[in-house]
Formats: structure tokens, C-alpha cells, sequence
């Protein structure tokens, strides 16, 4: 049975009022499954609504995430063929790569700031070394751009690549907040429901988002 049909399959059976199931496992559905809890209480307009939203939103993360790893294999293996750095998972490392040409570049400014502050500013030798000990790159992990145009095209990969993590993030923040809300409604609506209630989104300040429950008494 393919994933599609499944999903047709257990709407179809929510779409059917469910009344002989205990509050928690109403509320459960919903965080399970957006929208679940409201069609198993014969709210179907309100359910279908929230699960079609829910739908989108994971298509949306899957896809995300899709670009996410593959801008991310992109960069490395561009870094590796233009630069000539090994690939590894650490993320200050490619942060680096971005900022400095060359990993000799990115050694003389620590050693640059490592003098000022240790050596001139405190006249602690001992401090500098381990400084520089731990904030330098040796032969193993050095690495030289053989362009500036190659520099430059390996910053714009790995800006698209920040984009996509950003959509990605805001994907999973999407999905979160409408269990959130499905829960919340659900909640209400299994304590009473012959009370009219509402649960939906407004702004809130600049960059903020509040949850509204609308309950009529």
C-alpha cells in the first residue's frame, strides 16, 4: 500500500465522527497528525483545513532539506576540486574557507590579533602559544583558492546554502506551531463540544505571531 493511499484510507475513516475515544487520544491525533483530532470530532471543515496545511508544510520541509544536503555536498566537493581542503563536518572550518583565501591568510591575522593581545598587550608567551596552537590550521587542513572566481562562486554556494537551512527551519517552525494549534483546539473542543470555539493566528509586534482561542459562552 503506497504512503498516498494510506493517507486517503485514515481520512476517509476521520472524516467519520468518532465519539467513544477518551479526550487525551483526540488530543494525541492532533499532535500526530494536524487536523486528525478535529475530524474524529466531526469538525471537518476545520480538520481537512488544518491537514491539508500540515501536508503542505512537510512538503515543503522534505524539499527544503533535499536542497539543504545537496548545496551542502555542492560546497565541499567545490571546495575540495578549487581549494584543495579535505572535506570534513565541521562547520567553522568551511566558515573559514568562505572568509580567507588561503588558510595562510586566515593564519597570519590570528597570529596578527594572537601578538597584539598576548605578547604586546599582557607579555604572555606561554598564552600565545597555546593560541595559536589551537586556532591555526596546519598542512593537513591548509588550503589555497587557485581563483578569485572560484573564492567567489564557493561564497554564492554556500549563501544558497544558508537560504535553503533558513526555509528549511522555518518549514519545521510551521509544522510545530499548527500541532500547537491543532492541540490547543482539540483540547478545547473534546471539553465541551456543543461550545462554539475558534483557534487561529494574528500578528503580533514586528516579527511575532500570536495564538488566538476564541470561545463563545
Amino acid at each position: 500500500m503506497t504512503k498516498a493511499r494510506f493517507l486517503c484510507i485514515l481520512i476517509m475513516i476521520l472524516a467519520v465522527k468518532i465519539s467513544a475515544l477518551p479526550r487525551v487520544a483526540y488530543i494525541g491525533m492532533s499532535a500526530a497528525l494536524p487536523g486528525s483530532g478535529e475530524l474524529a470530532l466531526g469538525k471537518s471543515a476545520r480538520g481537512m483545513t488544518l491537514l491539508t496545511f500540515d501536508l503542505i508544510s512537510l512538503s515543503a520541509f522534505l524539499g527544503t532539506q533535499t536542497q539543504v544536503d545537496d548545496l551542502t555536498k555542492s560546497f565541499k566537493q567545490y571546495a575540495l576540486t578549487h581549494a584543495g581542503v579535505p572535506i570534513k563536518t565541521d562547520e567553522r572550518y568551511y566558515q573559514h574557507i568562505q572568509q580567507y583565501i588561503s588558510s595562510k591568510e586566515f593564519n597570519r591575522f590570528q597570529m596578527l590579533m594572537a601578538r597584539n593581545y598576548f605578547l604586546i598587550y599582557q607579555y604572555n608567551p606561554d598564552g600565545y602559544s597555546e593560541y595559536i596552537a589551537a586556532n591555526t590550521y596546519g598542512e593537513d587542513e591548509s588550503w589555497n583558492w587557485d581563483s578569485d572566481e572560484h573564492f567567489r562562486k564557493y561564497r554564492k554556494l554556500r549563501t544558497n546554502r544558508q537560504k535553503a537551512k533558513m526555509y528549511n527551519n522555518l518549514s519545521l517552525g510551521i509544522l510545530l506551531l499548527n500541532r500547537a494549534v491543532s492541540v490547543i483546539d482539540t483540547a478545547i473542543l473534546s471539553a465541551n463540544p456543543n461550545k462554539a470555539s475558534n483557534v487561529y493566528f494574528s500578528p503580533h509586534g514586528e516579527d511575532g505571531i500570536m495564538i488566538n482561542c476564541k470561545i463563545d459562552f
